[in-house]
């Protein structure tokens, strides 16, 4: 559920979602990195206000790529999470699942 709660907040901080942003970028892959680059090179050029393109438009693009790379750094910090949550050591994983014993919030 966190996952959701996270993707939800990303997506009312930038105004639109993956999906909206592969749509407008018309990539079939998010994590394409190579393909994204060029559509988003295409996309800008071809609405750039001084050729007569759309600045409307064109802010659509850059928000689309920016809600993309979004999506990367949220998939990039879960995978360093799951890698440091696989490299605890068992004593590490039974402290991290154990809830605190009475005895450790007296002073000693």
């Amino acid at each position: 559920m966190k996952a959701t709660s996270d993707r939800d907040k990303m997506t009312q901080a930038s105004g639109i979602t993956v999906d909206e942003s592969t749509k407008i970028l018309n990539v079939e892959d998010v994590n394409n990195k190579e393909e994204l680059a060029k559509k988003f090179d295409h996309l800008f050029e071809a609405n750039d206000p001084k050729k007569g393109g759309s600045l409307y438009l064109q802010s659509k693009v850059i928000r689309a790529r920016e809600r993309i790379e979004m999506h990367w750094a949220q998939e990039k910090l879960k995978a360093e999470q799951a890698a440091e949550a696989e490299q605890a050591t068992p004593a590490e994983k039974t402290q991290q699942s154990e809830p605190p014993s009475e005895n450790s919030n007296k002073p000693q």
